[in-house]
């Protein structure tokens, strides 16, 4: 699955993201009420919502690189 950002104009999508698409796909197509897209900005609300915080704690740092089975350079 695959989100992109678009705006419609008539019966024209215009992606906001270059994509390539090599073959027909299905798609939904969700008509947001706010035309202001960054609200979905999902990066924006993982860091603003405080559930990867856990992530800053060290005693959740239970790998180090010896544990890796493969190294790569």
């Amino acid at each position: 699955m695959l989100s992109v950002r678009a705006i419609v104009e008539g019966n024209q999508l215009h992606f906001l993201d270059k994509i390539i698409i090599e073959k027909p796909q299905n798609v939904i197509v969700t008509f947001l009420e706010n035309n202001n897209a960054d609200f979905l900005d999902m990066n924006s609300i993982a860091q603003n919502s405080g559930a990867l915080d856990f992530l800053n704690n060290t005693e959740e740092d239970i790998y180090t690189d010896a544990d890796l089975k493969i190294k790569l350079k």
